[in-house]
């Protein structure tokens, strides 16, 4: 790795500035790390999580992965603010997040390495870098990817992503990609209302029910929205209108939620 050219190509994408900037810092980990992709998400400590950016559809599905599971390397990295570094995502040894590191090694991905980005001592989101080979990092690709984790930040500052609370406001793709996630947070607003959860119940329950059924949250959450889809009081998942019978499912079968069954039973 040639760190003055990274460094280069960094200081360069944080100068120009924009909408551009935070992918551009992204395309200069690719070109210069040994990476195949990066993305940057920005994310609370409320599970709220916005996609700003993606170098490729690979790096987009992981990050949507990650967001429809709650759980994941980038997860992780955010909630303890430190490195998060997978030398391979398939090895059977590698327990952590078996269900998201099954369907992340289905999309090509092997290592993947994970990055908080930070202003002062708040958090504000990762560095979600990954490559199609497997193996560990050289201690000089670690410096260059954490100076890359600094440019992330600095462009996303210097765009205006964060508020004067130090929280990120919401962020669409800056690369033109659909990667907003308004939908999910509607639906989930909606469900609050339904089936009368608070807003952490709400979303595990969303989550909980798109793994059940094979699809991804932004798919499930946009069947909500559109109310083709809505979850009774009681906890049963109904379709409306061309709904899909298949959809429909009590408490008790969502996995990703162990809470369900108690909250039926209370009810």
């Amino acid at each position: 790795m040639d760190q003055a050219r990274l460094s280069q190509a960094l200081a360069d994408a944080v100068a120009a500035g924009g909408a551009e900037s935070a992918l551009a810092v992204c395309r200069a980990c690719v070109e210069w790390l040994p990476m195949t992709g990066a993305s940057i998400t920005m994310m609370t400590v409320a599970e709220v999580q916005e996609p700003v950016c993606a170098t490729d559809a690979v790096s987009a599905r992981i990050d949507e992965l990650q967001f429809g599971l709650g759980d994941g390397p980038c997860v992780e990295s955010f909630r303890t603010g430190r490195a998060v570094l997978v030398p391979d995502i398939a090895d059977p040894a590698e327990t952590r997040w078996p269900v998201f590191a099954s369907a992340a090694a289905a999309t090509g991905a092997r290592g993947m390495f994970v990055f908080p980005l930070q202003v002062g001592g708040a958090r504000i989101g990762v560095l979600d870098c990954y490559r199609d080979v497997p193996g560990p990092l050289t201690d000089e690709d670690v410096t260059g990817a954490l100076r890359t984790a600094d440019a992330a930040v600095w462009s996303l500052l210097d765009h205006g992503r964060t508020g004067s609370d130090g929280e990120p406001e919401p962020a669409g793709a800056v690369d033109g990609s659909a990667l907003t996630r308004a939908e999910v947070h509607q639906a989930t607003g909606m469900i609050m209302a339904q089936a009368r959860l608070g807003a952490p119940d709400a979303l595990a329950r969303l989550r909980a029910h798109s793994f059940r059924v094979g699809r991804t949250i932004t798919e499930v959450a946009d069947d909500v929205v559109a109310r083709r889809l809505r979850l009774s009081p009681d906890g049963v998942w109904s379709t409306t209108g061309g709904g899909n019978p298949t959809d429909r499912a009590t408490p008790s079968d969502d996995p990703v939620d162990p809470r369900s069954r108690d909250d039926e039973e209370k009810s």
